[in-house]
């Protein structure tokens, strides 16, 4: 069995697919132009990790709403330090190798209606990779009973159309401004209706029903009556309300030139913060003047401010003094889930540019064509919803899924990653629960010099790269607020 190998070195160029690369500039998707937490301050000294006296911030979490909003502090002059547990930057962003191959075992998604991320992708100058998800050769969907359906593309691409618009009719009244989730109140009221719920009132072919469910299973990282229909909507909406939009920007697209790892370790030098590597935060007081930090190696660093950029399920594993507030501890509790894990393989048969959805309970709910040649067979990524029903370490059990849908595969290489299982994450890609949609900002409110990034707290794409760039830059702003008020006292 093949592994991915962890690499902080930016990725080669080599593609995985037998299409182009592709980069996109301003003239191909429109100029960007978005305000930063603060103007880049010209009389800035380089940091080098040996300031003296406490710093002004101290970031927990280098993925890209860690790394972006350490820039940003740093852009405004204030002294930085990055507390990142594991021994890599990107967060639940992972680039890796499968096969001397640059794989994404994380968060890949990108797209230029993206703004946040696209912006970095253009300062940084970052092009497009593309993965082949259009001109299929084959497409199959799996209904819950097991049964696979070989589904003419054509047939599969317009079912599938259907099916999303009468999920999401309405979401252009629903979302007319769709970074601003709540603009209509109708939002909020509809938040405790679940996915499973809204789509049992929609008309739609078993096909349908199974193609739909199965994205659905995706999205939440869970059964489909768990999660708030409307943060589902939403995504639509920030798709410009269009079914095939939200399909290129959730599967099309992926970083060039050496993928997530290169965007965020671009973001992050260019802040020249004190980063600190497999430091791991155990315990966190604040006073009125003050936050101390104490890691699980014995460190212990002081701050005027603190900005957490965690996961939800990883905040219990930290001690608060004082304690979190009732509102944020009920958000980590109860507001998102996701059970979803990403896996590569290779087999030995080229069988072409294929897609397949699987209805919940089939685990390997999408399944598409990174890869095919003659020479090298098929490089195929599969997506769980729900990796709790399948041990995607186990090469055997993993074959025996595919071959649901391809009989004769024969996998002879997997790199998968159950981003559950990672002490530093405890979730994947975080999906809100049914009711706790309209409560996400309680988990981004500052509390004293506390504050709180991450995608799940984001105004647009939460759950996406973008979502957490969006919400480094916010969290950057709250930041800066409270510093310089202090200093003017």
């Amino acid at each position: 069995m093949t592994t991915h190998q962890d690499n902080d070195e930016p990725m080669d160029d080599r593609h995985l697919d037998r299409r182009s690369l592709m980069k996109f500039g301003a003239a191909a998707a429109g100029s960007i132009a978005l305000v930063s937490c603060a103007k880049e301050n010209p009389n800035r000294e380089a940091r080098d990790g040996k300031d003296e006296g406490p710093s002004d911030v101290v970031v927990v979490g280098a993925g890209y709403a860690g790394v972006t909003a350490a820039r940003e502090l740093a852009a405004q002059g204030w002294r930085v330090v990055v507390l990142e547990a594991r021994p890599r930057i990107g967060g639940r962003t992972f680039t890796s190798k499968f096969l001397g191959r640059q794989i994404e075992l994380g968060g890949s998604s990108v797209h230029w209606l993206q703004p946040h991320v696209f912006a970095e992708m253009q300062r940084y100058g970052f092009g497009f990779q593309e993965v082949p998800l259009r001109n299929l050769d084959k497409a199959y969907v799996m209904t819950a009973d097991g049964k696979v359906h070989d589904v003419p593309p054509a047939r599969f691409d317009a079912g599938y159309d259907d099916a999303f618009k009468k999920f999401c009719e309405g979401a252009r009244t629903l979302f007319p401004q769709p970074f601003s989730p709540f603009a209509n109140p109708e939002v909020a009221k509809l938040d405790e209706i679940s996915g499973a719920a809204r789509m049992a009132k929609l008309d739609l072919d078993p096909i349908q029903r199974a193609s739909l469910n199965a994205e659905l299973v995706l999205y939440a990282g869970s059964p489909t009556n768990t999660f708030s229909a409307m943060s589902f909507v939403k995504l639509a909406a920030l798709a410009a309300w269009d079914p095939y939009t939200f399909t290129d920007s959730e599967k099309h697209w992926h970083i060039a030139n050496g993928g997530t790892a290169a965007l965020a370790k671009a973001i992050l030098d260019d802040s020249k913060a004190d980063v600190r590597l497999g430091t791991v935060v155990k315990q966190v007081e604040t006073t009125a003047t003050g936050v101390t930090l104490r890691t699980a190696d014995g460190q212990t660093v002081e701050a005027k401010a603190v900005l957490f950029t965690l996961p939800t399920q990883v905040y219990p594993d930290i001690e608060f003094k004082p304690g979190l507030s009732a509102e944020k501890r009920a958000f980590i509790k109860n507001g998102d889930i996701c059970d979803g894990a990403t896996m590569y393989m290779r087999i030995k048969q080229n069988i072409g540019n294929t897609f397949a959805f699987c209805d919940d309970p089939n685990p390997l709910n999408a399944i598409q064509t990174e890869e095919s040649d003659d020479t090298v067979g098929t490089i195929l990524k599969a997506t769980l919803g729900r990796q709790s029903l399948l041990d995607i370490n186990d090469q055997d059990a993993v074959n025996a899924e595919l071959r649901k849908i391809h009989p004769t595969a024969e996998i002879t290489d997997i790199a998968p990653y159950n981003w559950v299982k990672d002490p530093f994450s405890k979730q994947a890609w975080p999906a809100y629960r049914a009711g706790w949609f309209k409560k996400y900002k309680d988990m981004a409110k500052p509390e004293g010099r506390m504050f709180f990034a991450g995608s799940g707290t984001a105004d647009g794409w939460h759950a996406y790269i973008d979502g957490a760039v969006e919400s480094g830059i916010r969290a950057c702003r709250e930041v800066t607020q409270l510093l310089e008020k202090g200093n003017q006292q």
